[in-house]
């Protein structure tokens, strides 16, 4: 595989700038919640100052800045789109929150368009913009931010694999079960590691737990490099990125998402499958309670303690 490499970004927070003042002025992050009746969970949010960002890209092709509409009708967030089972990891606020603003609104419904196609009030911002574009937009600007490298890195990577879907849904699929894969393989090779059967060729019992755990480590990375090969171009190295992350995780990610599942319960009993997308909580949660029964059952069927 192929991978381009970039000079890495010098942080420059100056090119972000409040646009309501106008360029050269220091950014004022201003938010307000879009107001919600008490049966509606949404949380959105909407800028009171609008936010101006000078893209290097889009600089160089002569592009206008981009501008983030102040006005609620015409733009709302949900600030950094993360999984509330990934907030461990990173927060929906911080030093990037104003990079993840410009990508919203660089994203649909957004895109300086309403549904109807009309150009938004206070919209500036290039004529034409691919998702692809967007996610980059949004990784240069938490550079730009100061944002720490890996954690940059990790928050474009999860951004980058739903517009996968949009450059090839083919190929897209393929990545998709690829990071499945990667979870099986993951679940075989701890199993592996505490002497539950002999699964994977590079594991297995006649080893010492020590080298059982390099060659694991190193099977961690080799298979998602092997794996980002089928995602579409342009997301490859989401891919790779969000692969590997997932084979390091995949234990601890487990113990939050059961830990946060019983807290939900705990708190909301059954409006924890609430919609919207009730049928993906659903299936989840009867996916989770089978692999844990699952896994309790391997266990039991590979205990390497002989017996009496």
């Amino acid at each position: 595989m192929m991978v381009t490499m970039r000079m890495p970004i010098k942080p420059e927070p100056q090119r972000f700038y409040d646009a309501t003042k106008g360029s050269g002025n220091k950014m004022t992050v201003a938010l307000e919640r879009v107001p919600v009746s008490a049966a509606d969970a949404t949380e959105e949010w909407y800028v009171t100052r609008k936010i101006g960002y000078c893209d290097r890209e889009f600089e160089k092709a002569g592009e206008p800045d981009i501008v983030i509409p102040r006005e609620m009708l015409d733009f709302r967030t949900d600030l950094t789109s993360v999984p509330q089972l990934m907030t461990w990891l990173v927060g929906r606020t911080g030093t990037h929150l104003p990079a993840a603003l410009v990508h919203d609104a660089l994203t649909k419904p957004f895109l300086g368009r309403d549904g109807e196609g009309n150009v938004l009030k206070d919209w500036i911002g290039p004529a034409a913009i691919t998702q692809l574009q967007a996610d980059r937009v949004f990784r240069d600007a938490m550079a730009d931010l100061g944002t720490p490298v890996i954690r940059r890195w990790l928050v474009w990577s999860a951004v980058s694999l739903p517009t996968a879907w949009t450059v090839s849904k083919l190929r897209a699929s393929l990545g998709y079960l690829g990071l499945a894969a990667i979870i099986v393989l993951g679940w075989f090779a701890t199993l592996d590691l505490f002497d539950r059967g002999a699964w994977l060729p590079w594991m297995g019992n006649d080893k010492a737990w020590g080298l059982e755990l390099v060659y694991g480590g190193a099977m961690a990375i080799a298979v998602p490099v092997a794996l980002s090969t089928v995602w579409p171009k342009g997301t490859r190295q989401a891919g790779m990125i969000t692969g590997i992350a997932l084979a390091a995780l995949i234990h601890v990610t487990a113990a939050v998402g059961a830990v946060t599942f019983a807290y939900q319960f705990a708190e909301y009993r059954f409006r924890v499958w609430a919609p919207p997308k009730r049928w993906l909580k659903v299936s989840f949660t009867a996916l989770g309670i089978c692999l844990v029964l699952l896994t309790y059952w391997m266990v039991r069927r590979y205990d390497p303690t002989p017996a009496d």
